[in-house]
């Protein structure tokens, strides 16, 4: 049987991967089109027997199944890194697969938020739509920063749903600052002076990459921020579409809409026509269509091959469209949570219906 591997990080659970419900439908789809799932660690790769350790699914015990089994020639990173030392642990065991002849991602993962920015950067008429977006070089800067825009957001340059992010905001008195910790903590602070803003700045960072943007006004007036993720994935003729679109938002006066800091989903349009009017609606809708049409190719032809990605967008107080992220590695539960089967069922089935087509391709079927 042609199997799809699909490589993970490891965690302390049973089975040991995180997205065990995804992986099971698509195992059950791959059955049905007739592929094999293999999920495993790129860390457990025996190279010289081309072999790997690996857990598949079985329908009869309903259960995963450990066992070991020949490298798959067709791999889905699904690799999420909590942190940038995981990242380095994997990063040499992902580029092995990568770069061996005999083994074809799906796609590439992206690296981070300021190389995507640099990426996206490179197309004009992407540029308006995007925020000033500077690498943290140390707290100098930051403080430069600060007192250009007076009201910034630092965030981890890797994936980190919400966590180690804060908004910091100068004021006549001091200095406000409020976030996330990376145990996903709300968080408020003020400091009086520069100095200690400095030396907790220093503390918060530490060893972590970071950007900087200013902070936009990304809220309703209620004061909850929110953000439109919309899902892009390429069809079975490798075509890009838009799966679905979904708005995510947080809890009054907090930072971030990520659903892991216990944001809420509905649905975009109804959304977006009780805070603006029609008309603005409308313009909105037409903005975010059109970058859904130009980002992907755009980022597929400076940084490698692309399955799926996952754009976070941006609406402030006036009605205008900001691209504030590009993920690689898109969830799908936002779409369960808004009610929309349909889309969920699109979402999930189309990673193992487009190997089905590469599976067709190389053997002539």
């Amino acid at each position: 049987m042609r199997t799809l591997g699909i490589i993970v990080c490891t965690v302390r659970r049973s089975p040991p991967f995180l997205e065990a419900g995804f992986f099971k439908r698509l195992a059950l789809e791959g059955r049905r089109l007739g592929i094999g799932l293999l999920i495993f660690s790129p860390k457990q790769v025996d190279w010289n027997r081309r072999r790997v350790k690996g857990w598949t699914y079985s329908p009869e015990e309903n259960r995963w199944v450990a066992g070991e089994h020949p490298l798959p020639s067709l791999v889905y990173d699904r690799c999420f890194y909590t942190h940038s030392s995981q990242y380095r642990e994997y990063k040499p065991f992902v580029m092995r697969l990568d770069q061996d002849p005999h083994v074809q991602l799906l796609g590439r993962g992206l690296v981070g938020k300021w190389d995507t920015h640099k990426i996206l950067s490179r197309n004009a008429s992407l540029r308006p739509h995007l925020p000033d977006t500077q690498r943290w070089e140390g707290p100098e800067k930051a403080l430069s920063f600060l007192r250009h825009h007076r009201n910034i957001v630092i965030k981890p340059n890797g994936g980190s749903h919400g966590r180690g992010v804060a908004a910091i905001k100068q004021t006549e008195s001091g200095y406000l600052v409020h976030g996330r910790t990376r145990e996903n903590r709300c968080f408020h602070l003020s400091f009086s002076d520069e100095a200690a803003l400095k030396r907790w700045l220093i503390r918060f960072v530490g060893t972590t990459r970071y950007v900087m943007q200013p902070y936009l006004r990304l809220n309703t007036p209620d004061g909850r921020p929110y953000d439109l993720r919309m899902l892009i994935q390429k069809n079975e003729r490798g075509e890009w579409v838009t799966t679905g679109m979904a708005i995510r938002t947080g809890k009054p006066h907090t930072l971030t809409s990520n659903l892991h800091g216990g944001g809420r989903a509905e649905r975009a349009v109804p959304f977006l026509l009780r805070h603006f009017r029609r008309d603005q609606v409308e313009g909105i809708l037409k903005k975010i269509r059109w970058l859904a049409a130009v980002v992907p190719p755009h980022i597929e032809r400076h940084h490698g091959r692309l399955l799926e990605l996952g754009l976070d967008v941006g609406i402030d107080t006036d009605g205008r469209v900001w691209l504030l992220e590009v993920n690689s590695k898109p969830g799908r539960s936002v779409f369960i949570l808004t009610g929309q089967k349909d889309v969920y069922r699109r979402a999930t089935l189309l990673p193992i219906r487009v190997a089905h087509v590469i599976f067709n391709r190389q053997t002539g079927g």
